[in-house]
């Protein structure tokens, strides 16, 4: 499956320590990707707007707030060997309060980029009745992201 993600289209992004939380759209889909800082190795790890309430452990009540915890603690270990940082409890800690903090402004964020376009026009449309033009537009491309199969 073809990864889509273009981080110069990131809707925010802020520094936590050594970890860059970064809200971004990935396939067309709002997520949270999590970049390491400092370590040029370590992977990426991606929390997709559809999987955001299983990291809700602060609206839950009661048996599903600890299933949520359980899962948020499996996952924020995932996370600790994707981003090559020592998955002890605080780190573990530190990673499920970045994205259960970030979660509400993921929420919010556009559904999509806004478009970027190349600025010099690759043409002209023109809408022509009875041999005048009514209307016309110029023709631009649209900038595109990488994209990694």
């Amino acid at each position: 499956m073809a990864l889509e993600l273009d981080l110069r289209k990131a809707h925010f992004s802020r520094v936590h320590g050594d970890i860059v939380a970064v809200q971004t759209w990935v396939n067309d889909t709002r997520a949270l990707v999590l970049i390491p800082a400092l370590r040029k190795d370590a992977g990426w790890y991606i929390v997709e707007e559809s999987a955001a309430y299983l990291w809700n452990i602060n609206a839950i009540d009661g048996g599903e707030r600890d299933q949520a915890l359980k899962h948020a603690n499996r996952q924020a270990y995932i996370a600790c060997e994707m981003l090559r940082i020592e998955p002890s409890m605080r780190n573990r800690a530190r990673l499920i309060t970045i994205i259960t903090d970030t979660l509400p402004d993921l929420l919010r964020m556009p559904s999509a980029p806004e478009s970027e376009f190349i600025k010099a026009a690759v043409g002209e449309m023109k809408l022509i009745a009875d041999g005048r033009q009514i209307a016309g537009q110029d023709i631009r491309l649209e900038k595109e992201g990488a994209t990694y199969a």
